[in-house]
């Protein structure tokens, strides 16, 4: 049988499936620059074993194989499925270290300033646009010290429910070019991280600034069996989407797009495309602070939102009079 006829027949991975989700987080893990597991100095063996061991153990993990089983049509949807709920998981595990959130900070930034280019991967390595892609040589050592001069802002911070930024995002930009540009040459988002904890102090890294709320697609919320609460989660979902405008109903559904691409779906330049997605994010992370259920409310959020999208057929845009006063929050 196949690994998905083996889920759906017997409710748990059989040999094939074992060996698809031990490649899959071999794959995942090493093409995304996620650091090893603690203990591990690189994803060999005993590093894949036991990451998918904690992604299928206790009830969570049977439970998102069996939605992952059910959502999936074929083989081919299957490992996709598979593969976005290994890229998920690792993601958490990478957020709730230091370290890592400084990673999801750097591979945010490298991916959305034009400064930085991506090179074929796997591993995805990086370079200053128009620079080498050839590995860099340069020593750990001298990569930190590139660091030295770089002139680093903090912003100020009011918050009482996130955590202060290292920086700001121009700071992260001068760091980063100066890394690379003494790399000669491409690194991963790691090694770009880890030459930034010279200057940085990555022990008080934020979490990353791109709220992932698409992440339940593969992995559904664990919602309550109280269906008073569950109602709650639906009436909060649907009373943030009639408050969206119509760019933002589209930016929900393709947060995990590049600032680039996000500008040309909503009709806006780079930086007006940037300003708005990051006022959306902090907006929601403000909606769904106080929600006794907010993966739920999360989820319903955007299910709302694919289904505006792929139902849409209005005559009315994205760059409409009316979604441009909103915007700007101009009520005129």
């Amino acid at each position: 049988m196949t690994p998905r006829e083996e889920l759906l027949s017997t409710r748990q991975l059989g040999q094939a499936g074992a060996e698809l989700l031990y490649k899959t987080v071999w794959l995942v893990a090493t093409g995304n620059g996620f650091p090893p597991p603690e203990g591990s100095a690189s994803w060999n063996e005993t590093a894949v074993t036991e990451t998918a061991h904690d992604f299928v153990k206790d009830e969570r993990g049977r439970k998102r194989l069996l939605d992952i089983a059910v959502r999936s049509v074929d083989e081919r949807s299957f490992e996709r499925l598979l593969e976005t709920a290994v890229l998920n998981f690792l993601r958490d595990i990478a957020r709730g270290t230091d370290f890592g959130k400084l990673i999801v900070r750097v591979k945010e930034i490298l991916r959305d300033e034009n400064e930085f280019h991506a090179t074929l991967g796997p591993p995805e390595r990086w370079t200053l646009t128009g620079g080498p892609t050839a590995p860099g040589a340069t020593s750990p050592d001298d990569l930190m010290s590139a660091t030295a001069g770089v002139e680093v802002v903090v912003p100020k911070w009011t918050s009482e429910r996130r955590d202060a930024p290292l920086a700001d995002r121009p700071s992260f930009v001068r760091l980063m070019t100066s890394v690379l540009t003494a790399a000669g040459g491409s690194l991963t988002a790691v090694d770009i991280a880890r030459a930034l904890t010279a200057r940085l102090d990555h022990r008080k890294t934020p979490h990353a600034t791109m709220l992932d709320i698409r992440e339940g697609v593969s992995e559904p919320a664990q919602t309550t069996g109280d269906p008073a609460t569950r109602t709650v989660a639906e009436l909060h979902a649907v009373e943030i989407f009639n408050g969206l405008s119509d760019r933002e109903r589209i930016i929900i559904p393709t947060l995990d797009r590049n600032v680039r691409d996000l500008a040309r779906l909503i009709g806006t330049g780079r930086t007006q495309a940037a300003f708005i997605r990051q006022r959306l994010i902090d907006r929601l992370g403000d909606e769904l602070a106080d929600d006794d259920d907010p993966d739920s409310t999360a989820t319903v959020l955007c299910d709302l939102c694919d289904d505006w999208l792929a139902n849409r057929t209005g005559t009315d845009d994205a760059t409409s009079r009316t979604n441009v006063r909103n915007e700007r929050g101009d009520n005129s």
